[in-house]
This record gives structure tokens, sequence and C-alpha cells, in this order.
């Protein structure tokens, strides 16, 4: 049995990534029709919702209403199974997004598992990633994360030498690896390859190192960062091999031409939409909405039109490398989700937290923002007590929100992250949206 590697058709991974427009629509509408007529028999959760279903429309979802986060934690176990498309237990079970003590729990059958593979391989060909590559794999590993696990099993089937360090691996233990095995490709979580290159520059100078792929995700890393590794490590490609996320599917995939922030679709594996939320149109390439998408490689749970809460907008140019996926850029989260580090924190978790300190007001703003290749969070609540008492009520929320959200301590601790800022504000001094009146909530620094 061949590698991935091997599996190769042509100048790229497979026949889809050149496919032209006609192939693509009536393959795509084909796909689509017989995922929807699967949830909709096969899934109690969409036997009535799917009915608004539009085959053969421009839009074909476009009546169909949307899956949210909540309907996953209310219909995925272990508090419901509507979302099940049948009894089978076999499944792995993973985890995300429990910023307000309540996760999200995502089922994948092993055979979608093995599945996965496709997109990870084609993001990784993409890339450059070639056997003779040696990779120290930095993803997160344990908690339910989901990111070694399948990243992990790809390269062990890809045809390439695997060093499966893990996120939790001591800076000075990879410097030592990277040095003897002469490791040449780093791949993992942005904000732990940025502190293990960082760590090892610091620890002794980068002389001797070539490290000549960055292969990210979870984060963007921008101009600034890839202009650090570039000068640190001779490093030739930084990219983005996958986007997606463990509630859905892979979305998108970098290759070597893509700028930061720009992605092919996986569009035979993902149905994605891109919508304005204020009219309900699709977007026009250029035109900013929220991404939707269906995925029809999930059979367990079917997730047709999920809303994922990031932005985005297509572009119509075509990718220099030659590939006919259409391209997108990915702007960042569009709801009230801040992604800091490889923590996501959401707007509820910090009222939650305000909540509990006696004398702020329930008016708060929550900020990332990106300061010397990190980033930091800024919150910022609204209180009617005297300007002395701010210190302290500053103190008091920053140690509520680090003390129930133990992994952003733990990044803060680490320097992964900066420490938290928290500034006390007058009432109605915080930003409000000059059309609407209503506060400015999240702020997303990119």
């Amino acid at each position: 049995m061949g590698n991935l590697w091997s599996r190769r058709e042509g100048k790229y991974y497979d026949a889809w990534e050149s496919a032209d427009p006609a192939t693509r629509r009536k393959v795509m509408a084909e796909r689509l029709d017989a995922y929807v007529r699967f949830a909709r028999e096969t899934t109690p959760f969409y036997r009535e919702r799917l009915k608004s279903y539009q085959a053969g429309a421009p839009h074909p979802l476009a009546e169909v209403p949307l899956l949210t986060t909540d309907d996953l934690r209310k219909h995925i176990p272990p508090f419901g199974r509507d979302l099940l498309s049948s009894d089978t237990r076999d499944y792995t079970v993973f985890q995300s997004g429990g910023t307000t003590g309540v996760p999200k729990t995502s089922v994948f059958s092993h055979e979608e598992l093995d599945a996965i593979d496709g997109p990870n391989t084609r993001g990784f060909v993409a890339v450059g990633l070639t056997p003779a590559d040696r990779v120290a794999n930095l993803f997160a590993v344990g908690g339910l994360y989901a990111s070694f696990v399948h990243i992990n099993r790809m390269l062990q089937q890809y045809g390439c030498t695997n060093f499966p360090f893990t996120n939790h691996s001591e800076v000075e233990f990879i410097r030592t690896v990277v040095d003897l095995f002469k490791i040449n490709v780093f791949t993992g979580i942005t904000s732990v390859v940025l502190n293990a290159l960082r760590g090892i520059a610091a620890n002794g100078g980068t002389k001797g190192f070539q490290i000549e792929r960055v292969l990210y995700g979870g984060e963007h890393i921008y101009e600034a960062d890839k202009e650090e590794i570039r000068a640190a490590f001779g490093t030739k490609i930084i990219a983005a091999p996958g986007y997606g996320t463990v509630d859905s599917w892979y979305i998108g995939y970098q290759c070597e031409a893509c700028p930061t922030a720009v992605f092919h679709a996986h569009d035979d594996q993902c149905y994605m939409e891109i919508v304005d939320e204020e009219s309900g149109r699709h977007c026009e390439p250029h035109e900013v909405g929220m991404v939707y998408v269906t995925t029809p490689p999930r059979k367990v749970t079917p997730i047709v039109r999920y809303r994922v809460g990031d932005r985005a907008k297509w572009l119509d140019a075509p990718c220099s490398c030659g590939r006919t996926t259409p391209l997108f850029h990915l702007l960042g989260r569009g709801d009230d989700v801040l992604r800091v580090g490889y923590d996501s924190v959401d707007y509820a978790f910090i009222q939650e937290a305000v909540a509990r300190v006696p004398g702020l007001r329930g008016v708060a703003q929550m900020e990332k923002r990106r300061e010397g290749g990190k980033d930091r969070l800024i919150l910022r609540v609204e209180s009617a007590q005297p300007e002395a008492r701010h210190p302290d009520l500053a103190r008091d929320l920053e140690q509520q929100v680090l003390s129930a959200r133990p992994s952003l301590r733990a990044f803060v601790e680490h320097g992964t992250v900066l420490p938290l800022v928290v500034e006390i504000h007058a009432p109605d001094s915080l930003p409000r949206n000059p059309r609407t009146g209503k506060l400015i909530r999240v702020i997303d620094t990119l």
C-alpha cells in the first residue's frame, strides 16, 4: 500500500484541484442533494428543517435554518441524540469551545477520521511537504483536542519523518531534537510554533538551524512574525495547510502562493456559503459576510448550514498556482468570540466574570490586540464607582477571569500570550455603534 504522497495525481494532489467550472458545479450540486436527502431521512433534527431545501436553485440552502453552536451542545451526546444519524457508539469524541463551562461535543466515526486524510494531504502537498522532510508536530493534544490526533495520523502515512512533540514539549527539548535530527519543518498551533522558534533563537541562537517550512494552524501568522522567522531561520514557506473546525470539517487550504489569510476552498469536501446576515443575501466577490458550511463527509452527525462564526469574502482572481478551487479571504471572527493564543474566549464568559465583581456594570468590551508577535486580551468595563477604586476593580476582574479560565492563565504564565489588561471606564463612555447605538462588544484587531 503506497503512502499518501505517492497517491498524487499529476501536478496537484488530486484532479479536483484543476477541475473545470462546469464539472465542479455538477459534482457539488449532486453531492449536496444526496447529503440533504441523507440528513433528512436519517436524523431527527433535520426531518422538518430541511423541507425548505430548494434543489436546483442558485443557493439551494438559502431558506434552511442555520445550525448553531447551541444546537450542537443540545442535540449531540451527552445532552441529546437528535443530531445522530444512528444509534451507533462506534465513534471518537472531541470537544471544543468550553468558554462558558459547557463545551461543544463533536463525534467522528472511524471512517470519517480516515477520510480527513484527504483534505489534510491536499493541503500539505499544496504547501510543498515532501517525503524528504523531517517534521516537528506541535499541534495540541489532550483534553479531547482533535488537531494533534488527525495531523499525526496523516503525517504517519504521508511518507515523511514525523516527530510527535505535541504542544506540551519544552523548548529546550525541541531544540535538542531539532539539532540532532536536522528537522527542517515545523507544523502546529501558531502560538506554540512561534514560542518554540523564539525559544530556540533565544537559547543559543539559530546557527546551523534551517527551518525550510513553517506550516501553522488555528491562528494567522502575521507579516511581522513571518519576517522574524525568515530572518532567523531562512524559512522559505510559511503557510496554513488547513483551515477548518472540529465542529464541521476542513473548509480551506493554502498553497505556496497564498498570502496570509487567503485560502483555496475545499469545495468538494465542504459546501461553503458567505452571507450578509443583515440582508440574508449571498455575497458577491469582495463583499464581506459570515461563513456557513455544509459538510457531506460528516455522516454520524450531519452538519448542514453550520454558522462557523468567521467572516470572509470570496475573491474572483485566479491563484497563480493554477488551481481552480475558488479563493476566499478569511477576515477573523465575526461573532462574540475571540481567539487568544489558541484559546477561544467568548463574550458570555466575560459577562459572567464581570457579574461576580461588585461595583462593575454589565457593560463590557473585549479586544484582541497583536503586540510584538503575540496576542493580548484587553477588557474594558464601565463602573460608577469613584476613580480611586478602579485599580482594585480591575485587579478583581483579572483574578476572576484567570481563575475561571485556567487555559488562558497558563498561556499568560508561559509567555504564549501577553498579560491580560483590564480598563475601568466611566458610565456610558465605551464606544457604541453610531448607527444603532449598540455597544461595540468585541474588537478583533488583525
